[in-house]
């Protein structure tokens, strides 16, 4: 009887997965998340201003940075869209479709107001400003996300060169509500046949369109669009030198930290810990699996200054099909869960 005691006390430890020395499990978890890496150059081609104020990048104004640069977020309440309607030019009839024409540069109107008519019949619309076509109401959530905070949308679907994009929209004001633009409603109560809209993508655009082009961002890189939500992210970002080697840090400090991603620790204390930091919403929206810069042109006018060095701002002004990779370049790669 003893024996057979002695016996099962020795084999407890193998039985419970510990040895002798610090009794810790023999096998360890699997990482099984989905590896992701990508250049700078890959920024996606789905999130589009809609409006020159939301692109601005001055000292003075520069809402993008004032919400995804500052915890917790600074919004500036006269420029929140309370109000929008996005649409998308068509071919053909539709129940949801109107005529109109689209102006790049349309200035704000009062509720009490209309727009004159000489802006719904224009004979000689300017190239990358002014676009006249039928146009169908797109859907938020099932089309595209907006975010009325910082003014830009995000389109679920890939616009194509000769898609053009036009908005209605209302802002709070500094003295009253805004609109830019005319609503569906507006249409049927005033008994007007043709909209006036907002533009916001011109058909076949390109840096040329100067206001136009500024309307799309490229600080925005998408981790894979085949998978659905992101979540459990680790990233990380790398220089990626002439001689082939790799660095996520210069002069001591992560490149991760200098780009804005990593400020909170774990605990949320405000100090970075070397991670990537998991706010949805803020550093990436959790709904596309879209990584968020928190300013426009990271690579370019707005590089940490510890990074000027390697500043490359051909990105955002030259088109994708036009792009090289520099000498030196940044990654972007990490792992990450998708749910499926």
């Amino acid at each position: 009887m003893k024996t057979g005691l002695i016996s099962l006390l020795l084999l407890i430890p193998f039985l419970t997965g510990c040895n002798e020395e610090n009794c810790v499990p023999c096998s360890t978890p699997t990482d099984n998340r989905i590896d992701f890496e990508m250049n700078f150059l890959e920024y996606t081609d789905n999130n589009y201003f809609i409006d020159e104020v939301y692109a601005d990048t001055s000292s003075e104004l520069n809402l993008f940075n004032l919400y995804y640069g500052n915890i917790p977020a600074i919004v500036l309440t006269e420029y929140y869209v309370q109000d929008i309607e996005v649409y998308k030019a068509i071919n053909i009839l539709s129940q949801r479709s109107i005529l109109g024409f689209a102006y790049i540069n349309l200035p704000p109107r009062s509720a009490a107001s209309k727009y004159p008519d000489s802006l719904r019949y224009n004979s000689d619309p300017i190239a990358g400003e002014e676009e006249a076509g039928r146009f169908e109401l797109l859907s938020e959530g099932r089309d595209y996300l907006f975010h009325p905070e910082t003014g830009y949308i995000t389109f679920l679907f890939a616009l194509h060169d000769q898609d053009i994009v036009a908005v209605a929209y209302k802002t709070q004001g500094q003295q009253g509500n805004l609109y830019y633009g005319e609503f569906s409603t507006d249409l049927i109560h005033n008994h007007d046949t043709v909209a006036v809209l907002k533009l916001v993508k011109p058909k076949f655009l390109q840096p040329l369109y100067k206001t136009a082009w500024k309307l799309k961002m490229k600080n925005i890189y998408q981790l894979n669009p085949n998978f659905g939500e992101a979540t459990d992210i680790d990233l990380d970002i790398y220089l990626k030198k002439v001689d082939g080697t790799e660095t996520n840090s210069i002069n001591n400090v992560r490149l991760l930290e200098l780009f804005g991603f990593d400020k909170l620790a774990e605990n949320g204390a405000p100090v970075p810990d070397g991670k990537f930091d998991n706010r949805p919403g803020f550093t990436y929206e959790h709904r596309i699996s879209e990584i968020i810069f928190p300013v426009l042109e990271p690579f370019g006018e707005n590089i940490p200054q510890e990074l000027t060095d390697y500043k490359y701002n051909w990105i955002y002004d030259t088109t994708k099909t036009f792009l090289s990779l520099p000498e030196n370049y940044f990654i972007i790669k990490g792992k990450y869960q998708p749910t499926y």
